[in-house]
């Protein structure tokens, strides 16, 4: 059987883009996401979680939580794809 697109689809929340936005800059650890977002830090955990999942996000350093961008979603939107 033929394997599809490994990352699977998601909708991204307004979250996520701010998420996405913010390691478009490179890389940042999730206290530096929460205090760029303004959100909980188990919601930024969560949304971090399914990102990752996604394949649009690499923890790096795990015990900094340290996250990189490795699939960019919003490079696709703004190219109408």
């Amino acid at each position: 059987m033929p394997l599809q697109n490994s990352s699977p689809m998601i909708s991204l929340t307004n979250v996520d883009k701010e998420i996405l936005e913010i390691l478009r800059g490179g890389r940042a650890t999730q206290s530096y996401i929460v205090d760029e977002t303004g959100r909980s830090r188990q919601y930024v955990h969560s949304r971090l979680g399914i990102l990752t999942a996604a394949g649009y996000l690499e923890n790096i350093h795990r015990k900094t939580a340290l996250y990189e961008l490795v699939g960019d979603p919003l490079a696709d939107e703004e190219n109408g794809g």
